[in-house]
């Protein structure tokens, strides 16, 4: 066995940038899953359908989507050209991104890409001494190109700006790829024949010994070996070899087993740990003489995460979706109306911005699906305040009939002496006051007692709603209401002498909230962390409290109606309201103030600030990469931010 040594390989260009098993394109639904074109390390990998896996942040893997053709570099940073000839760069803090002002680019190697009119470039600009470059390779820090007039060009180490002439072949046109390490560059004809220039391998009189390795080679790549460096060969039968040591440099001496109907390699870190691809489009990693699949990242689980199982009529709900992969990805996937579904859609419309408005009460199961898998979650939505009247009649619970569907999310129509109510396209009910017979999705029923007209208002027996919903109804006599059910939604209807009720036994238990200020924080959408004094909490006819306060400026403002006991714990929650005035408590910027307040989160920001532009994590992790400790907070909507020293590096959202 070899001993292990850091990645260095050279890249290998050919002409329109591969043969045909490079062919992609956008795949079509009936086209298979996209596969692995090309991989530049462990887990940096080009898909034929133009999007790029790579490492961020040290540690997380992402899939930037895109139309890019290749790619050149390592696991931490490179180069690529998309399908407009654009150059397209990347590294440990990004995905890859097309660079505008680079275009009409032809190959790209290393630190270097090669324009269609010969030109060479690199970070700092055009390589000015090169000119009518036909191919450009790049290998273990050296950097060599074939002029279209034949010459063969070698950068030299110790002077960047001189290049040194290692030859001249007269047939530059038919070369179709080229292989470049400290001190070589090899060329690779279309007739499969391989001759390598070595700048220590001269004769007496100090020219250079082209020596031709192979007469049948597909491909080449360099690789560092365990005492000599060795071109790595693919052949025409499909097999791999490599050259040998010292004398045996420029032979093939050494077949590597277990690979077949191979077409390229791609070194990830010496000559005995590379990845092959084979023509049916599959790749293998060769490690130590063992050859292993690899397999193309594919979703094997599903995730969802929504704001709020239980949430309120009028609200916005967001879901999230995250997807495993089978590298260890964990990518987010935004929720839209084709791949989010309600069994209720009335009760939730998709807005926008992606989120979901609550349009209805009562509970849905939302199915989403994605990449094959699906995954189901109940919502429920119950009313933020109390809905007004019901009645008790001989032991008959009755509610009114628009006030109750409405909220709902349904239509109620009147015509002809009767009321239609419509819960989206399932179901439909239509019933007449003073009458005992209805229709329920166009059958005939009776219900428990005949509709009341009661002060304007037609009020329906409640049992109704079991029959409809699923739902549960019950006289709740001690405040003389209707309290309904539907899984985990509540619903009351209060009567004309709830109110009464409900104020006496409630309103001096709330009493001691008056006179206090606090600072703001979400709550209603008002200012965040502006000051706020409770003035006084005043009932509703419902039963229902409104709070109401007087701004630093003297405005006042007033809350939505709410049950005694939920005005007890939106004082206590400090996601709500702050018992403390943080700008005194917390020194910082206007700017970062100004970022807090919006929800947002920046590079830099201290553990504090993220706590409160985002709140507390879900899960916390740590770990150590490149001698620095990395404190990495997730999110239940698989939001993640990363600390080095106590400050954002990264953020995923």
């Amino acid at each position: 066995m070899k001993k292990k040594v850091r990645l260095a390989l050279s890249i290998v260009l050919f002409v329109s940038l591969g043969w045909s098993g490079w062919i992609t394109g956008t795949a079509s639904a009936a086209d298979s899953a996209p596969k692995i074109k090309d991989i530049i390390g462990e887990d940096t990998y080009l898909m034929d359908d133009g999007s790029v896996w790579s490492r961020i942040d040290f540690s997380r893997l992402i899939h930037t989507q895109g139309d890019v053709e290749y790619l050149t570099g390592d696991e931490r940073e490179g180069y690529g050209i998309n399908r407009e000839g654009t150059l397209v760069e990347w590294n440990y803090a990004k995905g890859p991104k097309a660079v505008a002002d680079q275009v009409g680019v032809k190959q790209a190697s290393g630190l270097y890409w090669l324009k269609n009119d010969g030109s060479v470039w690199n970070s700092v600009g055009k390589v000015s001494k090169l000119q009518g470059i036909s191919f450009i390779g790049y290998g273990n820090r050296a950097f060599g190109a074939l002029s279209q007039n034949g010459d063969v060009l070698y950068q030299d180490p110790y002077n960047i700006e001189s290049y040194q002439k290692l030859g001249t072949i007269s047939d530059a046109s038919s070369v179709k790829g080229i292989a470049v390490y400290f001190g070589r560059v090899a060329l690779l004809y279309t007739n499969g024949k391989v001759v390598v220039f070595e700048a220590s391998n001269f004769d007496d009189n100090g020219k250079i010994i082209p020596v031709t390795v192979a007469q049948d080679a597909v491909h080449i790549s360099y690789a560092s070996g365990n005492t000599t460096d060795v071109l790595i060969v693919t052949r025409q039968d499909g097999t791999v070899w490599t050259t040998g040591e010292y004398q045996d440099r420029w032979k093939l001496t050494n077949q590597a087993q277990g690979l077949n109907q191979i077409v390229r390699t791609a070194v990830y870190e010496d000559s005995e740990h590379f990845f092959a691809m084979s023509g049916d489009g599959g790749w293998v990693k060769y490690d130590d003489g063992q050859v292993k699949p690899v397999d193309v990242p594919g979703v094997i689980k599903l995730d969802v995460a929504v704001s709020a199982q239980k949430t309120f009529l009028g609200d916005s709900l967001k879901v999230d979706i995250q997807e495993t992969y089978s590298n260890g990805a964990k990518l987010k996937v935004k929720a839209d109306d084709s791949n989010v579904e309600a069994d209720k859609p009335y009760m939730l419309k998709i807005q926008p911005n992606g989120s979901f408005k609550v349009l209805g009460v009562g509970q849905t199961t939302l199915t989403v699906t994605s990449s094959g898998l699906t995954k189901s979650v109940k919502i429920s939505a119950s009313p933020k305040s109390n809905l007004k009247y019901s009645k008790l009649v001989n032991g008959v619970v009755f509610l009114p009939v628009k006030p109750i569907f409405q909220a709902m999310g349904g239509t109620v129509t009147a015509a002809g002496g009767s009321i239609t109510v419509k819960l989206g396209e399932e179901t439909s009910l239509t019933l007449k006051t003073g009458d005992k017979k209805a229709t329920l999705n166009g059958q005939d029923i009776t219900l428990q007692a005949a509709p009341l007209s009661d002060k304007g208002d037609t009020l329906f027996p409640a049992s109704i709603l079991t029959e409809i919903l699923d739902a549960k109804v019950q006289w709740n006599a001690k405040w003389k209401q209707a309290d309904i059910s539907i899984g985990e939604a509540r619903l009351s209807v209060v009567s004309a002498e709830t109110a009464a009720l409900v104020k006496k036994a409630a309103q001096g238990s709330l009493v001691k909230y008056i006179g206090r200020s606090y600072w703001l924080n979400y709550f209603q959408d008002w200012d965040r962390f502006s000051k706020v004094t409770v003035t006084d909490i005043v009932p509703d006819s419902t039963g229902d409290f409104v709070i109401e306060f007087k701004s630093a400026t003297g405005r006042t403002l007033k809350s939505y109606p709410m049950s005694s006991s939920y005005v007890t714990q939106l004082f206590a929650d400090s996601s709500s309201f702050l018992n403390y005035d943080p700008y005194k408590r917390y020194k910082w910027s206007p700017s970062v103030w100004k970022q807090i307040k919006a929800g947002k989160v920046s590079l830099g920001m201290t553990k504090e600030q993220v706590q409160f532009s985002w709140g507390n994590p879900t899960a916390k992790s740590t770990a150590t990469a490149a001698g620095k400790s990395i404190e990495t907070w997730v999110y239940s909507n698989f939001d993640a931010v990363s600390f080095v020293n106590g400050k954002v590096t990264f953020i995923l959202s």
